[in-house]
């Protein structure tokens, strides 16, 4: 038989013809005077563009044979059997050799070279290169498609790809009278077809060119209805173009289709998608009936986890000639047993023999010996009391001899550990065994998964399954929030269900007030013989004195994941907290929730575990816990100045200077100054919550250097919400705030109010920062403040103030040696007299600014000083050279990922393509610019683009846009109470009518 495997790996079938781009020239890369041959279609030879004359049908599959197998040997008996699949003629090597030369004449009589075609022993092989047959320039072609894609190059793959798909002109040899001979190569040739055309869709998926993409896939599911990836593309692709309507049908329909074809429901990344589309969740048919067993009743009102549910129906029902373990681990009140005998319930019709069911004691005090339970068991296997062997060796032996032929479910609820339950697993046959724990179990032979919250939808299934649907529906947001206090915890669910429904006279709401105080949750979590606290409990009491105390420090650090540098800080242990952490997660008490931008792992505490451990804390006495919060304040302080003093960008303020980082957080602290901006970036929650903490503390002080520390951060990254409340709480805070700490704060709120236009609240900083830094005696602080002053009277229009303020700050930036604060100096001084229409005083200005950045280092200052730069050629009349200054500044912010100052390049590169009459740059430039500011709350660049965006449109013809755009201009002109700049803005609004 002919080997279709030398150039490929075989695929499936697809004779659909599907393209993904318009068709290409297949001749690729030929060379004049020699055929391009193609195979990708009807058979085709040409030479020098003109087609060549074959023969009748022998020859061309002859040429077809040797075409699949380019350069390889093709013997005389493989075409033999193309050529007379039913029986040779005696005369079929001759016949072959005289279709051979037929091809050679046709060849030679269109002017190709024939030397290619090679004559050998019993056989004969067609040298042939890449760029002179279409099937190997197709997979030319898509190994570089390929390549491109895993490089992010999406724009560049979609070409290469359309370029591979572009030389198919139908299926293989579609002309050509087919042979068995050939499948395997057209398999693999079509298989990488529909591959790359799958792939393809994938890539315009991802670019969002929505039409060709739900186009294609449609066909292709034409043909295929059972392709779940092909299903779930169409649906993400519908949902993404606004199609919500046309993306639920289509889910619904693809999961009709599965369901009617192959009786199940779809997969999980399907189901996914659906879920995303219209919180779809799938029903399952009920088993049948099975005989009595041992495991306890279903719970009736069981709700949600269908994933879950459906993993382990699966695994379970695979067992067969070996046996099946699966171990379901998770946190205290997380349902496991609830899940596990659920799942057995369902899946005991694959296990005929019987169902075990073993509580294993593994929270109690006194957890169960393995031989106390394999007595157990082998009773229940129907072995008497008289014939079960007394060693627990010859009892595990004789356990796994009963299971060995049968088919048993053994359930094994609440295991301690790996060696309680290895004894307890069957050997050989069909069994299966469905273990539930609180601890992981690594070393167990076993198909592991831990269980964690629900999803909110299942949440709310189950509150509303305990208290009924109709107080669901009529209280919704209430619900939401008891599933928040309860953080999905399908035990605290069921309890405040449960409790709920036990009180008619209460309301949802009454119950979310109550659950609403962290301090009494877990007295309101508890009903019956259920409590939070008490299984809480059950698993605390275990731990081994170091994982308890970093679970007792958990109760006081903040609200969110932390890094396990700072559980070491607040334990004030570092190699003790590490393996404690690691006991912790073991025990699913805390979990990993990813990496943060410094590779460092992130641990989660549930928040009702971390009321529980708040609890703990508070009885360790007052000290103990502000000790423990303080270490941490002060280790945040050292790192934030470390990580101050290797930022990519110099913040104008006044910081405090890097110390060596002593104690646990030390050895963050080299990766700290490596990824200064990443590490802010990681922290930044919890920076903003010590600031609190060392406020309601009474540390006001080590709360006032931490916030000046965060300043230059929020204002690179455009955190203002969290500057303004930093600063504010702690200035509020101060019993007499004169001292250079309320100075910096005041100097920083200046800045803020500053870039949000509060221009009456920035002064008011600005002069009281200054005149607090100059009873001081702090020059450089007096001249930082005088900037910020002089920036204010700038934007408003006082040009003669501006420039003694920004002269006040080039003297005290002189007399205190700050040659980064020259620069800066320099620069605004030179934005006066660009605001005066004067480019060439500027002009001396901006050069020795330049010449400062560059000296020292400071790229930041760099780009800002090339904004005004292109401000001064343009002024020159220069508009190129600008606009390439513009592009330089833009590529340093973006570099330095400063999305703020990035915003108003592009602002300035777009007001400057505007006046260049390149309206369609100006356009994208300019809405760009508008999206930042409008999320940064820049409110007069934001009504500035707004308006230059609807004389743009007003231009260009499109009156209804441009009315919608000037329209916001001036309500955020009148926002602003600038009262000129709405004037203009009106004016044009009616010259629209």
């Amino acid at each position: 038989m002919f080997d279709g495997t030398s150039t490929g790996t075989l695929f499936g079938v697809i004779r659909t013809p599907v393209r993904c781009a318009a068709v290409a020239d297949c001749r690729g890369g030929a060379r004049m005077g020699d055929p391009t041959f193609g195979v990708l279609g009807s058979l085709q030879v040409r030479v020098d563009g003109v087609p060549v004359r074959l023969g009748g049908a022998k020859p061309r599959a002859v040429l077809a044979t040797l075409l699949l197998q380019p350069g390889g040997f093709v013997s005389l008996d493989l075409l033999t059997e193309v050529l007379w699949p039913g029986g040779a003629p005696r005369s079929a090597v001759a016949n072959v050799r005289t279709y051979v030369r037929t091809l050679r004449r046709a060849l030679s009589m269109a002017g190709a070279a024939t030397d290619r075609l090679r004559t050998k022993p019993a056989g004969y092989a067609l040298d042939i290169g890449p760029g002179d047959l279409d099937m190997l320039l197709f997979e030319q072609r898509l190994d570089r498609a390929r390549t491109v894609r895993d490089q992010g190059d999406d724009a560049a793959a979609l070409r290469a790809y359309e370029a591979a798909l572009g030389l198919w002109r139908g299926g293989v040899l579609q002309d050509v009278p087919a042979s068995v001979v050939w499948d395997p190569a057209v398999t693999r040739l079509e298989g990488l077809r529909s591959a790359a055309v799958d792939e393809c869709l994938e890539v315009r998926l991802r670019l969002g060119d929505h039409a060709p993409v739900i186009a294609g896939l449609r066909s292709r599911l034409h043909d295929d209805p059972l392709r779940e990836d092909l299903w779930r593309m169409l649906v993400h692709a519908l949902h993404d173009s606004g199609r919500t309507a046309e993306a639920r049908a289509a889910y619904a329909e693809a999961e009709r289709i599965i369901a009617a074809e192959l009786g199940i429901e779809p997969s999980e990344p399907l189901r996914a998608m659906g879920e995303q589309v219209n919180g779809y969740a799938g029903r399952r048919r009920s088993p049948a009936p099975a005989p009595v067993c041992q495991l306890p009743m279903d719970v009736p009102d069981f709700t949600g986890r269908a994933d879950e549910v459906a993993e382990h129906e699966r695994l379970l029902s695979t067992a067969g000639r070996q046996p099946v373990v699966a171990v379901l681990s998770g946190p205290p009140g997380s349902g496991k047993t609830t899940l596990a005998v659920h799942v057995a319930h369902r899946v005991r019709a694959a296990f005929p023999d019987g169902q075990l069911f073993v509580d294993l004691g593994g929270t109690s005090d006194r957890p169960r010996e393995p031989a106390d339970v394999l007595g157990e068991m082998l009773r229940g296997l129907g072995v008497i009391d008289s014939a079960v062997p007394g060693e627990p060796v010859e009892r595990a032996a004789l356990l796994r001899s009963r299971l060995a032929q049968r088919r048993f479910l053994i359930v094994l609820d609440d295991a301690v550990g790996s060696a309680q339950v290895r004894p307890l697993l069957p050997g050989t046959g069909g069994s299966a065994v469905l273990v539930s724990s609180r601890r992981r179990m690594p070393g167990l032979p076993a198909h592991h998964s831990a269980l964690g919250v629900m999803r909110r939808d299942d949440a709310r299934a189950l509150f509303g399954a305990v208290v009924g649907p109709d107080r669901l529906h009529a209280e919704a947001a209430d619900v939401d929030r008891v599933l928040a206090a309860c953080g999905s915890l399908p035990l605290a669910v069921r309890i405040a269900g449960a409790r709920l429904a036990n009180r008619p006279g209460w309301s949802v709401g009454t119950l979310a007030d109550f659950l609403h105080d962290e301090r009494g949750r877990l007295d309101q979590l508890r009903t019956g013989e259920l409590e939070v606290r008490a299984s809480a409990e059950l698993s605390y009491r275990h731990l081994p004195g170091p994982a308890a105390r970093v679970f007792r420090a958990f109760g006081r650090l903040a609200d969110d994941a932390v890094a396990g540098w700072a559980v070491a800080v607040a334990t004030g242990h570092a190699d003790e907290a590490a393996r404690a952490l690691e006991t912790l997660l073991d025990e699913h008490l805390v979990e990993v929730v990813g990496e943060d931008r410094l590779g460092q792992q992130r641990y989660r505490m549930h928040d009702l575990l971390r009321c529980y451990a708040r609890e703990l804390a508070e009885a360790e006495g007052h000290e103990t816990r502000v000790r423990r919060q303080l270490r941490v304040v002060e280790a945040l302080i050292g790192l934030a100045r470390s990580a101050n003093a290797a930022m990519p960008t110099r913040f104008l303020g006044v910081l405090g200077e890097p110390a060596p980082v002593t104690g646990p957080a030390s050895g963050i602290a080299d990766r700290v100054r490596a990824l200064p901006v990443e590490w802010f970036e990681s922290e930044r929650r919890i920076l903003v919550a010590a600031v609190d903490s060392a406020t309601r503390l009474g540390r006001v002080l080590l709360a006032a250097d931490l916030a000046i520390e965060l300043a230059g951060f929020f204002d690179m990254r455009g955190y203002y919400g969290d500057w303004l409340r930093t600063h504010q709480l702690v200035l509020d805070a101060m019993p007499d705030p004169s001292d250079a700490r309320a100075a910096a704060l005041l100097r920083n709120l200046g800045q803020l109010h500053l870039y949000q236009d509060r221009y009456a609240e920035a002064l008011a900083s600005f002069d009281r920062s200054r005149e607090i830094f100059a009873g001081l005696g702090h020059g450089s602080g007096e001249a930082v403040a005088a900037l910020g002053a002089g920036s204010v009277y700038r934007v408003v229009g006082d040009l003669d103030a501006a420039l003694a303020a920004f002269t006040d700050a080039l003297d005290g930036f002189g007399e205190a040696g700050d040659r980064h604060g020259e620069a800066v100096a320099r620069n605004a001084i030179a934005s006066v007299w660009l605001e005066r229409k004067d480019p060439e005083t500027a002009a001396g200005w901006l050069d020795g600014a330049l010449e400062l950045a560059r000296d020292l280092g400071d790229r930041h200052r760099e780009a800002q000083v090339r904004r005004r730069i292109a401000v001064l050629y343009e002024l020159r009349g220069e508009p190129g050279v600008a606009r390439a200054e513009l592009e330089r500044a833009l590529g340093i912010f973006d570099d330095l990922a400063d999305t703020h100052c990035a915003a108003y390049v592009q602002q300035s590169i777009g007001e400057l393509c505007l006046r260049q009459g390149d309206a369609g740059q100006a356009s994208a430039l300019l809405v760009g610019a508008l999206a930042v500011q409008q999320q940064l709350g820049d409110r007069r660049a934001e009504a500035r683009v707004a308006c230059l965006l609807g004389e743009l449109h007003h231009a260009t013809g499109r009156k209804q846009t441009a009315r919608r755009y000037f329209h916001r201009s001036l309500s955020t002109w009148r926002r602003l109470d600038a009262r000129d700049q709405a004037a203009l803005v009106d004016a044009k609004l009616k010259s629209l009518r």
